[in-house]
């Protein structure tokens, strides 16, 4: 998704609740869990090249190479 996706998905909206990011993929969570919280901690530029690592899991490869590109990073962390 692109940061103005972002921005015009969110500017809908109330501009004054909380944000939160939850995920329901499988492999991060825990036995009995149907979804898993998570709070945004950092928001910001990250030059880095998507790729996957040998098991194909999506990685980043961080700085400046032919394949990187400009990423607007959202940090998440399992505590709010």
């Amino acid at each position: 998704m692109k940061v103005k996706e972002v921005i015009e998905k969110l500017g809908r909206l109330n501009q004054d609740a909380e944000v939160i990011v939850y995920t329901e993929e499988q492999n991060l969570l825990g036995p009995g869990m149907l979804l898993r919280v998570l709070d945004i901690d950092e928001i910001r530029p990250l030059i880095a090249e998507r790729t996957r690592l040998d098991d194909n899991t999506p990685y980043l490869k961080l700085g400046k190479s032919a394949n990187s590109e400009q990423l607007a990073a959202i940090c998440v962390v399992g505590d709010f």
